[in-house]
């Protein structure tokens, strides 16, 4: 069996497609990890892993990372689409060029990796695409409006890809994860602004909470989730959605619970009740 020939974004150490990288490099595949800087990847060449720079934000980084790979691999089995950026704050309170980086990054950059790779593969007639998604793709949370809806549009997006892909031999998965320990509480802190005319002065407390909400004493280790989906992305008939991690399935169960129920577990989770409402 020839080697599976994987590219994987966002690679930086800490975060989730650090462990990815590891663990498909450890299961024989040969890996390029991907980051907007070398720096970021350091020790991933321990475990075998081929490293270059991407912007997944920029078409002529995407066309040069690409060519790099087939010229030296020959092509590309495995995409796996993880690079992100986090957008904590409340949506009325969020920063224009903070929603702008994460629609770009984790929607449009996504995109702009399977057209280029997906083309790729359809003309080879096999691949697999692999998108990191979230579970509040499924249920979005108070402070988290743009970054949820970045990543349910990841969910509809592949939903699409799947079927206009399947005629070319290519399958097409979501990756849900849940509370995964990783570098992703930093990041979403960085992104929080609360002016000074803010609604939200009062919870502020709480907006900081959620930027860091994944990353409890409960949270998967990324080394687990990674194991978890590389085996099953690795299967010959992968499932369409790999929903995995701490707290996955009270998010998949809030997806079915009636609005009323959600919007009172959140409102209570989040601090809205202590809102004071207009007059």
């Amino acid at each position: 069996m020839n080697q599976p020939i994987v590219l994987v974004t966002g690679c930086s150490k800490g975060g989730i497609g650090y462990a990815l990288c590891e663990q498909f490099a450890k299961s024989g595949c040969r890996v390029f990890a991907t980051a907007r800087r070398l720096a970021a990847l350091d020790g991933l060449e321990a475990f075998g892993c081929d490293k270059l720079e991407l912007d997944i934000t920029n078409a002529e980084s995407i066309k040069a990372t690409f060519e790099k790979i087939i010229e030296e691999a020959g092509h590309i089995d495995i995409l796996v689409n993880n690079a992100g950026t986090p957008a904590v704050g409340a949506l009325l309170d969020i920063e224009y060029d903070k929603v702008r980086a994460c629609i770009d990054t984790n929607v449009i950059g996504t995109l702009s990796m399977c057209r280029v790779v997906g083309r790729h593969m359809a003309d080879r007639g096999s691949g697999k695409i692999v998108n990191v998604g979230s579970v509040v793709g499924y249920a979005s949370t108070p402070w988290a409006g743009i970054y949820a809806l970045s990543k349910a549009a990841v969910h509809a997006m592949t939903d699409s890809l799947r079927l206009e892909l399947k005629p070319f031999g290519i399958q097409v998965i979501v990756v849900a994860p849940g509370a995964i320990r990783s570098n992703i509480g930093v990041a979403g802190t960085e992104t929080i602004n609360i002016p000074p005319d803010s609604l939200y002065k009062k919870v502020s407390t709480y907006i900081y909470k959620r930027a860091t909400m994944s990353q409890g004493p409960d949270s998967t280790p990324n080394t687990v989730f990674a194991a978890h989906v590389v085996g099953q992305v690795l299967r010959r008939d992968p499932p369409r959605y790999i929903t995995f991690g701490a707290k996955s399935f009270a998010f998949v169960l809030f997806y079915y619970l009636p609005h009323f129920v959600k919007d009172y577990v959140m409102s209570k989770l989040f601090g809205i009740n202590e809102l004071k409402k207009l007059q």
